[in-house]
């Protein structure tokens, strides 16, 4: 802090001199606010200032000098690491005003860690949701936030929206240096395991109840059209004691599909109208088929979504957090034997 310069007043609501604190930050921005609100959003800050309103310093008052008349009360301040931009967003989610309209990833990161080492719930509560959102476009990254800051629940939705993009190993994700190599294993291995009980899936059909598909029934058009290979197996379905052999057409869907979930192990790779448009296209040429080929295919295809949401909601993810949290470690208690040592910070101005 630049003792020759006072620090720039804060922007509205955080510039009310009637407040009881000023809270000055790392860019030397001056923040007026009530200890009172801060010490509902906070316990670090509130065992903070109960130790300041323990300690033989008198945060509000100068100690007298002699028989000199005492100053007139001036307003207590503290330093704290924060930028203006993190503390601003930080307060405006437990102030009784409105939330940051938008709030990226990058701007997210430090409110976050801020959020974390002043222990305010209510906030990463707010954060939790904006991350959530987020994990549409940035599941690994958000992972990674989520695992350093031990969000569980946040780190399994990002976990399942990794699932949802073709992985690539080299993608540069700044996130992951901040978390350790186990984490990030736990992470791969769970996509391997989504990948593998899909393949079990796509490998048969025995998890397909038998409810009279006509692709498990029209066995004469795949021959007179000249297109069984040979690479049909056979199946049986749940519900049944009989192997058939489906029709060539459906197949070369149901192969297609399995290699799409290998590469996307997820419900939303299923949605792909390429492959269900080749599929209809191959089944026109048989009369039989052709008549019900749609129907059949929409309802093969909810069926499958169902399968394979069940088969990914029995595998569980490792959250277990990742051991780098630096100082967002800090627990309430370490914070406040840190402050005795330097309870001079909260002083009059």
């Amino acid at each position: 802090m630049n003792d020759n310069m006072p620090p720039s007043p804060a922007c509205v609501p955080f510039n009310n001199s009637n407040a009881d604190l000023i809270l000055c930050t790392s860019d030397e921005v001056a923040f007026h606010v009530w200890r009172c609100i801060l010490a509902e959003a906070s316990p670090v800050f509130s065992d903070m200032f109960s130790l300041a309103d323990r300690s033989s310093i008198d945060p509000l008052r100068a100690p007298p000098d002699g028989d000199a008349a005492p100053p007139a009360p001036t307003t207590p301040s503290l330093n704290i690491p924060e930028s203006s931009t993190t503390l601003d967003t930080l307060l405006r989610l437990c102030y009784p005003t409105p939330r940051p309209p938008h709030m990226s990833l990058d701007s997210i990161k430090p409110v976050l860690h801020a959020a974390h080492k002043y222990q305010m719930d209510s906030v990463l509560d707010i954060l939790k949701l904006r991350l959530g959102e987020l994990t549409e476009d940035a599941p690994l990254r958000v992972y990674a936030l989520a695992i350093q800051y031990d969000l569980a629940d946040t780190a399994r939705l990002a976990a399942r929206k990794f699932l949802v993009r073709p992985w690539n190993p080299e993608d540069n994700v700044p996130e992951l240096y901040d978390i350790n190599a186990g984490a990030y294993q736990h992470l791969l291995a769970y996509r391997k395991r989504c990948s593998a009980t899909l393949a079990e899936i796509t490998t048969g059909l025995g998890w397909l109840p038998d409810d009279g598909w006509t692709f498990m029934q029209c066995s004469g058009c795949c021959p007179r059209l000249g297109l069984d290979d040979g690479s049909v197996p056979m199946c049986r379905l749940r519900g049944s004691d009989v192997d058939k052999k489906p029709a060539v057409w459906f197949w070369r869907y149901h192969d297609s599909m399995g290699r799409l979930l290998r590469g996307r192990p997820c419900a939303e790779a299923l949605a792909d109208p390429h492959l269900m448009n080749q599929a209809l296209k191959r089944a026109a040429r048989c009369g039989t088929c052709r008549e019900v080929a749609y129907e059949q295919m929409v309802r093969f295809q909810h069926k499958l979504s169902q399968e394979v949401t069940r088969r990914l909601g029995e595998i569980k993810l490792d959250t277990r957090p990742s051991g780098s949290h630096s100082d967002a470690d800090i627990s309430s208690s370490a914070f406040i034997l840190l402050l005795d040592s330097t309870v001079g910070n909260l002083r009059a101005s």
